[in-house]
């Protein structure tokens, strides 16, 4: 089985991401379709309601409904619904929830704080994955579900209180007790090159040609590759992305909007104020000012 290397941070402009999903079967929206892969982010994912098969590294075994796994950076993963879910008759659901953190907002954090000792010391064992169980698992799940909601600070807080308590929980074993040994295969992400290269230029036009030479694709490939692992054109994206960006601009720097349109790509402040505002209901100014109103 060939292993895809991605990176999950790039796509959800975020070092930390709690999200709950409820799907026909089991497979992350980032890739398309489940599939064998590995990230440098940690992920916790906790099974609502579903049943299927798991790979954890070299560890092949089924999950089922109130399982909980948490799997440390860079070790291949895939979580496959059992057969059942893909008929087309089913009314079976894959719900979970799924927490993404990218290790480096621990760096200084572990550094420092002798406190953390337990958790630094969770974050290398989690290179063998682990399964939680019991109340542990009980009072993780609830934090999690409720984090998916939460945003800022109190993301933050309920993170630490999650390793604190895969910390100091003996309800917890190792999937994977062997060293891991590298798949037979390794295929390198394609998608995320170019969303790197697209946040990176995020501030200049951007052509298809561009980015179908960075992805090592002839166009009419590139189109149908980008579509079908994000559901949308690249045009689509690049309107999503500067708005995006534009949004977090607007956030944390105090610059006319002339300014603003030009870091977001935008030679025409008129066209960037149209784009803006069917993307988010409201002018630039609005938005900012909604901003100013909220933080008084």
């Amino acid at each position: 089985m060939r292993l895809l290397q991605t990176e999950i941070t790039p796509f959800i402009n975020n070092s930390l991401h709690v999200e709950l999903r409820d799907q026909a079967y089991l497979f992350s929206p980032l890739h398309g379709r489940p599939c064998y892969h590995s990230h440098p982010e940690l992920e916790l994912v906790f099974i609502i309601e579903g049943h299927g098969k798991k790979i954890i590294g070299n560890k092949v075994t089924h999950y089922k409904t109130g399982d909980m796994v948490f799997i440390g950076p860079f070790v291949p993963h895939l979580w496959l619904s059992d057969p059942v879910f893909y008929k087309k008759d089913s009314t079976l659901h894959a719900k979970v929830v799924i927490m993404y953190i990218n290790p480096k907002i621990f760096e200084s954090m572990l550094s420092f704080v002798k406190e953390f000792d337990g958790v630094r010391e969770i974050l290398k064992q989690a290179s063998k994955g682990i399964n939680i169980f019991g109340k542990t698992r009980t009072d993780i799940s609830k934090i999690l579900i409720e984090l998916a909601s939460k945003t800022g600070f109190e993301k933050a807080i309920g993170l630490l209180q999650i390793m604190n308590l895969i910390s100091i929980t003996k309800e917890r074993n190792f999937i994977n007790n062997k060293e891991l040994t590298n798949p037979f295969g390794i295929n390198s992400d394609r998608l995320i090159d170019v969303y790197k290269f697209i946040n990176e230029n995020i501030h200049k036009p951007i052509s298809l040609k561009e980015v179908a030479e960075v992805a090592c694709m002839a166009i009419p490939s590139f189109c149908r590759f980008f579509k079908k692992r994000t559901k949308m054109t690249l045009s689509q994206h690049l309107v999503d992305a500067r708005m995006m960006h534009a949004c977090k601009l607007l956030m944390g720097i105090d610059k006319p909007i002339s300014e603003i349109a030009y870091l977001c790509g935008y030679n025409s402040n008129s066209h960037f104020c149209k784009v803006f505002k069917s993307h988010t209901n409201q002018s630039p100014f609005q938005y900012k000012m909604s901003l100013n109103k909220s933080s008084n």
